[in-house]
């Protein structure tokens, strides 16, 4: 059976943190989940959601996922995974999506997600290699400073008649193994179980304002174009005092002299025939600085050298680095003074 491609269906990369693997797990699972099917979709769903799990099974243990990466096929099977096993499998994280995603917690971890935010930043080459500090300006909900984030004018308040000052509402719903109780947070009083008998004229009420806030983000050295970066509790916050995360997608800008493939660079650069031949000391440009290289003599076009330990620090080990590779390029004069012309053509007698 042909290996499935697990990271895909998790709709994240092989170089995502845990954090954000289990984020896109959870967002998929409750898309999928079988309760929110219509009759003619069930199967399909329930079909989406095992294979969802089967991939989260794998990749956020540290070992299956390991050997998932070599070419294994991963520890978690069809059959095992839809009978669950003692170690956990299908079964406890079914149960983990029903605490952290509608039935117990459902409803709070779906409004957490709502408060993410998700920006783009653009850096350069160097500054992916070497990591920065920036700042940027994120448009976003803050907590009402006029009324504390209580969304009440005089800090007087009446139980919720919806939730009886509960803040939480059960329903039952019907699903493919049954009746279960769903436990959601009360919409009318955002799971606070009160509202302010009278409103704060500033945030009618909501308790968060609008603000254009800025963030300091720190990028690790050695991140690659298109990867992301979290910020915990810089997104939007809400009235119930949860705050969302800020999600930065990083733009790397290319580099005139160097290419980037992982954590490698590479390079193209030309020397003359004579330097080719006869061999000797090259200056060649690093990232930190220039180099000195022995050129062997007769050296041919297309010849790589490598400069080890000269690449792209490692973004989760920073004492690890790759690899520079130059390719050598013999350059042929386009234009020749005279005593260059004359030195070619005794060069070319003395090839005949």
């Amino acid at each position: 059976m042909a290996k499935k491609d697990y990271y895909k269906v998790l709709n994240v990369k092989k170089t995502d943190s845990d954090e954000i693997i289990k984020k896109s797990y959870k967002k998929l699972a409750m898309k999928f989940h079988p309760d929110k099917a219509s009759e003619d979709k069930k199967k399909e769903y329930e079909k989406k959601f095992q294979e969802i799990n089967e991939a989260y099974d794998t990749l956020s243990n540290s070992e299956k996922k390991q050997r998932y990466d070599m070419g294994e096929q991963g520890g978690f099977s069809q059959a095992s995974g839809s009978r669950g096993n003692s170690q956990g499998g299908f079964s406890s994280m079914f149960e983990d999506l029903l605490r952290g995603s509608g039935m117990g917690s459902f409803g709070r971890e779906e409004q957490r997600e709502d408060l993410d935010l998700h920006y783009r930043i653009t850096i350069e080459f160097t500054e992916a290699a070497f990591g920065v500090e920036k700042e940027i300006r994120v448009q976003k909900n803050i907590s009402c400073k006029k009324c504390n984030g209580t969304g009440s004018k005089d800090n007087k308040f009446e139980n919720c008649t919806d939730c009886n000052g509960q803040g939480i509402i059960n329903v039952n719903q019907q699903t493919p193994w049954g009746t279960m109780r769903r436990t959601i947070s009360c919409e009318r009083c955002n799971g606070q179980g009160k509202i302010a008998k009278n409103k704060c004229e500033k945030c009618n009420g909501s308790g968060i304002t609008s603000s254009n806030e800025k963030v300091k983000i720190k990028i690790p050295k050695g991140i690659d174009n298109g990867q992301t970066i979290r910020v915990q509790n810089a997104g939007n916050a809400s009235k119930n005092s949860s705050t969302g995360d800020l999600f930065l997608e990083v733009r790397v800008k290319p580099h005139k002299t160097f290419n980037r493939d992982g954590f490698d660079i590479y390079m193209k650069f030309p020397i003359t025939f004579s330097r080719a031949a006869l061999g000797g000391q090259i200056k060649i440009p690093t990232l930190k600085k220039e180099v000195k290289v022995k050129l062997g003599k007769g050296t041919k076009s297309g010849s790589v050298l490598r400069l080890k330990g000269h690449g792209i620090s490692f973004v989760n080990n920073p004492y690890q680095t790759g690899d520079q590779f130059v390719e050598i390029i013999l350059e042929t004069p386009k234009r020749l003074t005279r005593a260059q012309t004359k030195l070619f053509k005794e060069l070319e007698k003395l090839d005949k």
